[in-house]
């Protein structure tokens, strides 16, 4: 029965705040943003890519036990938390002022794809081990995967930027 209990410790709970700022902000987001515009013309090998890592990452998350007992962890919230923040800055100034410097720059357009390695980070600091200690577990495979989605999403957001002239 605890061993149920333990998922409340989950480092999946991470992800609530970022995915609820993001369906938050979506709405408001310029057209680019959008996904009818935002997934058009983009190859699919790099939608592949940037999706089953997104979902492995997340996973990855739901079996992470959240704890505070080492330096690294605590580190790993205070990196989380920052992230967290600046991620949503960046949503918020893009929202704010759509036609403004920060959200038609090269910074400003992809803040919402690049944020979010800090607060990732942060989830893979704190998360040191697995929930169930049967699971063999190793940072080096969060960080793995959370690499190869935050380099294909960064890469997808640089695509439709590079056409916004064209849109």
């Amino acid at each position: 029965m605890t061993q149920y209990f333990a998922y409340l410790r989950s480092c999946i709970w991470f992800w609530v705040p970022p995915l609820l700022v993001s369906f938050s902000f979506w709405p408001n987001l310029s057209a680019a943003y959008q996904p009818e515009i935002f997934w058009r013309d983009i190859p699919q090998a790099l939608g592949w890519v940037e999706n089953v890592s997104r979902f492995a990452v997340i996973g990855l998350s739901a079996i992470m036990l959240i704890e505070w007992r080492t330096s690294t962890q605590k580190l790993g919230f205070a990196i989380y938390v920052i992230g967290l923040a600046l991620y949503i800055l960046c949503q918020w100034a893009i929202v704010a002022a759509p036609d403004g410097v920060w959200a038609t720059s090269f910074f400003g357009f992809l803040a919402p794809a690049y944020t979010p390695a800090i607060w990732i980070v942060g989830i893979g600091m704190i998360g040191q081990r697995a929930i169930d200690a049967r699971i063999a577990w190793r940072n080096v495979v969060f960080f793995g995967f959370a690499g190869l989605f935050l380099v294909a999403h960064n890469v997808h957001a640089w695509l439709v930027f590079s056409r916004l002239p064209n849109l």
